[in-house]
């Protein structure tokens, strides 16, 4: 037997037209206020996230927060997520969802599905602290990383070491960083006593590799600071079988020229042994 396809398109639309006029009188009609209030409920939540997103997104712009967090952390992980926009896009968008996840909650608060919808309020009860959180570590990446940079040309200019300064700077900006994740995930509700356990064993561990590292430089370094009260770049001095001209003093060494040549001398070294410092005439 062939296949009639107008026959069979007829039935369909039979089908159809049977279908709707029996579903529009029984099931539209008694409940049209009841379908347009939910409607009208979904374009006003439509409507309010896109504008509250606007206007978070504005006022972050002009509170200069997309030049703050230009080139640091906070961009660097929204890279990594895959997310395209800046922060103040994300944090806009995370309002917009809430907007979206509360509208979604009176919906089914207004179906009378109250098991869905006390699931839907703890969500919305969530929301905000998570955003909160999220600009604790956004401001936390931001004053770790200018705490970090000041501290590592601090160092650079004490210590005059590259090595050193960019550890100092880095051992900085990660503790603040740390910090302020431990602070949002405590926010959101997270139990922080490990964190905070297994970060000061982390840093305990760290202070102490460097202070052996530099248990040899330590006494230079103090010494240092003693010889700057005594001597001036400029000073003629012996020490030792040493005589010479002060041509620098370093954070560990002071460096004298004897000769066109350079001796750099430990700064222990100059505390320990006598110094003959020559006097200039009045």
């Amino acid at each position: 037997m062939a296949f009639d396809i107008n026959e069979f398109l007829q039935v369909a639309y039979a089908w159809i037209i049977n279908f709707l006029q029996e579903f529009f009188p029984r099931y539209v009609i008694p409940n049209l206020q009841f379908i347009i209030q939910i409607i009208l409920i979904i374009v006003v939540g439509y409507i309010a996230g896109r504008v509250c997103k606007a206007i978070v997104r504005k006022i972050l712009y002009v509170t200069g927060l997309k030049r703050m967090t230009a080139r640091t952390w906070t961009e660097d992980i929204l890279r990594v997520t895959g997310y395209k926009g800046d922060v103040a896009e994300f944090i806009g968008d995370l309002v917009k969802w809430s907007i979206y996840i509360l509208t979604l909650a009176v919906i089914v608060q207004f179906l009378g599905f109250t098991t869905i919808a006390s699931l839907f309020n703890q969500v919305i009860i969530f929301v905000p602290r998570l955003i909160l959180a999220i600009l604790v570590i956004i401001v936390g990446f931001m004053v770790a990383d200018f705490f970090g940079k000041v501290f590592e040309e601090a160092s650079r200019k004490f210590l005059r070491e590259d090595v050193l300064a960019k550890f100092s700077g880095g051992l900085m900006k990660y503790s603040v960083s740390m910090v302020a994740v431990i602070i949002a995930f405590g926010l959101i509700g997270l139990d922080i006593n490990a964190m905070l356990i297994l970060f000061s064993a982390l840093l305990a561990v760290v202070v102490i590799v460097f202070a052996v590292g530099l248990k040899d430089l330590i006494p230079n370094l103090t010494a240092t600071i003693h010889l700057k009260n005594t001597l001036k770049v400029g000073d003629k001095i012996k020490v030792g079988k040493y005589s010479g001209v002060v041509e620098r003093i370093d954070p560990f060494a002071v460096v004298l020229r004897v000769n066109r040549k350079n001796v750099i001398l430990p700064s222990s070294l100059l505390v320990k042994e006598p110094i003959e410092k020559e006097l200039k005439e009045r």
